[in-house]
């Protein structure tokens, strides 16, 4: 059993990387280690659990449901070292975190210093990816995304709601005045982002719908967009949460707030058997504050008034 329970974090990681090398690399360990892991799990069940072919490996059945359950059972010891530590006064542990691209920048940086400085042993490992993990047998803790979300078996918990909105620097809007109406928008030089939700060529219109535009520059890259905004290249369509501490700051302005743009709602998941992780609980205490802030900060942010127009 012993054995069993060692060997099997290296199963996991080889059934999500499905490669040998690639689970080496992951783990830091040679190729050897992997593979005399793996024989030896094979052995103590006396079952084959991989099919190898040319270049990767593949699953047996047997193999599968030993990755998807083998993964629960991780994620529950995982809980339990973690609320035994917090018993002792010593928590330790580290939080893998998913979201897309879009969802980092100020919003990621306010939670890693607030928990760090509640949970300062806790180690967080951030990636990005456009598609949404699994969030078990992939090892992640939580997953940062955006709504409307398709159908799970993850625990899921809103963390408030973001939108999207038309804004441009005070630099732009000096010389190119806010257009007062939707059919003035394409008299402007316009930055356009490419997400799963928004099509480069249409913004959304808080009514439905949306109106076409004819972009001078598009991206996947919402902060390349978000950089060029801010050094008055045009307007731009961004996401909140991604321009917010620039909004306040009157670094940016809304434009045209009344018909562009639509909400957007922020979701964090999470794997049902690390509910009870004390960890999970601290950080999702402090990013609901963050998203509750601002949330509540956006009246304040479309009262803010536009540079004059010129005459």
């Amino acid at each position: 059993m012993n054995t069993f329970l060692s060997d099997l974090p290296t199963f996991i990681v080889l059934a999500q990387t499905a490669s040998i090398s690639k689970a080496s690399q992951q783990l830091g360990v040679p190729r050897s280690t992997v593979s005399r892991r793996l024989k030896r799990l094979e052995e103590d069940l006396g079952i084959p659990l991989v099919e190898k072919t040319t270049r990767s490996i593949r699953l047996t059945t047997s193999g599968k449901m030993l990755a998807k359950e083998g993964a629960e059972l991780l994620a529950q010891f995982k809980t339990l070292r973690e609320k035994v530590s917090e018993s002792a006064g010593k928590l330790k542990a580290f939080l893998r975190v998913s979201s897309p691209p879009g969802l980092s920048g100020p919003f990621l940086g306010h939670f890693i210093q607030i928990v760090q400085s509640k949970l300062p042993e806790i180690r967080i490992e951030y990636i990005v990816r456009e598609d949404l993990p699994n969030i078990i047998e992939e090892g992640f803790d939580l997953v940062l995304t955006t709504g409307p979300l398709p159908d799970s078996p993850w625990v899921r918990q809103k963390l408030g709601i973001s939108r999207y909105m038309a804004v441009a620097s005070p630099q732009y809007l000096a010389h190119s005045p806010a257009p007062r109406s939707l059919t003035e928008l394409n008299q402007h030089k316009l930055l356009s982002i490419r997400t799963i939700d928004i099509r480069p060529d249409g913004w959304p219109l808080q009514s439905g719908g949306i109106v076409p535009v004819v972009p001078q520059m598009i991206s996947n890259d919402l902060s390349s967009i978000l950089d060029a905004a801010l050094h008055g290249a045009g307007i731009a369509l961004l996401p909140l949460h991604l321009m917010f501490t620039q909004l306040l700051q009157g670094q940016l302005k809304p434009v045209l707030d009344r018909h562009l743009g639509r909400p957007l709602d922020i979701y964090v998941l999470y794997a049902a058997e690390r509910r009870k992780s004390p960890v999970l609980r601290t950080f999702l205490d402090h990013i609901d504050q963050f998203g509750e802030k601002m949330e509540n900060s956006i009246p304040e942010i479309l009262r803010m008034k536009l540079p004059n127009r010129k005459k």
